[in-house]
């Protein structure tokens, strides 16, 4: 097994407070509303949200699911880590794909979106390049359709 480590930063004008519960505590109502063209149904099929507990995201007509586990959360310090571990983000090549997030306050009211990602390939499999920049486009587009959904919805706390 290969892994294979990509790192990215986003700066936000949302909080770190509030885009940490929007991504990770309220995903089952925010998901949906944010990314309608992408995801169908957030939920949580086993585990109270801590370590251990599996989430499924039903994603839109044809694109099938995605199965993710919670490897560590810290709500005081907005850090939340978890693994995909089934599902049509996990192509023939990979196990799993891991990610650690942890939002930073930028000073300004805002916040900064560290990442880092971990793809665990099958035996000696290797991961394109382009593979992994694109992997990073759909993690940053991701979080941007949070961001404006929060922006838009102004009451959202």
């Amino acid at each position: 097994m290969g892994v294979f480590t990509s790192e990215s930063e986003l700066v936000s004008p949302v909080s770190a407070a509030k885009l940490f519960k929007a991504i990770v505590i309220d995903a089952a109502n925010v998901f949906p509303k944010a990314l309608p063209n992408l995801i169908k149904s957030a939920e949580t099929i086993e585990g109270d949200g801590g370590p251990g507990t599996i989430k499924k995201l039903t994603l839109a007509e044809g694109l099938g699911f995605v199965k993710h586990q919670v490897d560590a959360i810290d709500t005081e310090n907005y850090v939340y880590n978890y693994s995909v571990i089934e599902g049509s983000a996990l192509s023939e090549t990979l196990e799993k794909i891991s990610y650690e997030y942890k939002l930073v306050g930028s000073g300004d009211g805002g916040s900064i979106v560290k990442c880092m990602s971990k793809y665990y390939t099958k035996g000696d499999e290797k991961l394109a390049e382009e593979f992994v920049k694109a992997a990073k486009e759909r993690s940053a587009a991701f979080t941007k359709a949070i961001q404006d959904f929060i922006l838009a919805n102004p009451h959202y706390n």
